[in-house]
This record gives C-alpha cells, structure tokens and sequence, in this order.
C-alpha cells in the first residue's frame, strides 16, 4: 500500500510469491473506497453474502469456482465474475488459485475457516 499523494508500483507476481495460501487476502490498493486484494485460496469458503456490497472475483492464476445456491460459475485464469449485493456466494478451489478480490473497503468477510 501507499501514502496518501504516493504513486507505488504493484508486480502481482512478486505481492502473491509473498502471500501464503489460507492466510486472508492481502490488500495492495485502495481506489476511492474500493479495495483490490490479492490471495491464495484452496480449499472452500463459508457460504455468506453481502447486503450492501458487490464483490468481484478474479483468478489470475488455476481454477476457481464461484458457488451459488443456484449454480456454480467456474473461473480459469484471467476470467472474472461479479457477485451481485444480496446474493449468498462461496469460493471453492481444488488446488490453490491465485485471485483478486474487489469491493468497497466497507464489506464485512467472513473470518477465515480453521
């Protein structure tokens, strides 16, 4: 992250060779309120959603899948999918993905599963 009026580059390879998988996602910037959060996931999330928020998912690296109570969205590199405010969600991923997460810095996330 930076300073207020600081301009910091981010090399997503080097922030995620940093991150362990299980531990949350790590923010790396903040545009106006709206949060991008690099991660490792593996394994499944709890079922949750957000009342006000919308969330963004990115798999920048493996395979991940959105589920819905309805149905499963499954992400390869490079795709991305919005959950809409209001909408019950979990992230599953076989083995680890590499993912962005996007949403306003006022989204309550579940604690992590142990």
């Amino acid at each position: 992250m930076h300073k207020r009026g600081m301009t910091t580059k981010v090399t997503l390879s080097d922030a995620l060779a940093s991150i362990q998988p299980g531990l949350p996602p790590r923010t790396v910037a903040d545009i106006n309120g709206t949060l991008v959060k690099i991660g490792k996931f593996k394994g499944a999330f709890v079922w949750h959603s957000h009342a006000e928020e919308d969330e963004l998912f990115w798999c920048l690296g493996g395979q991940l899948t959105i589920q819905f109570r309805d149905c499963d969205v499954k992400l390869e590199a490079g795709e991305m999918v919005l959950v809409p405010r209001g909408v019950e969600h979990r992230s599953v991923a076989e083995e680890e993905a590499q993912v962005a997460i996007i949403h306003p810095a006022t989204t309550v996330v579940p604690a992590i599963p142990r």
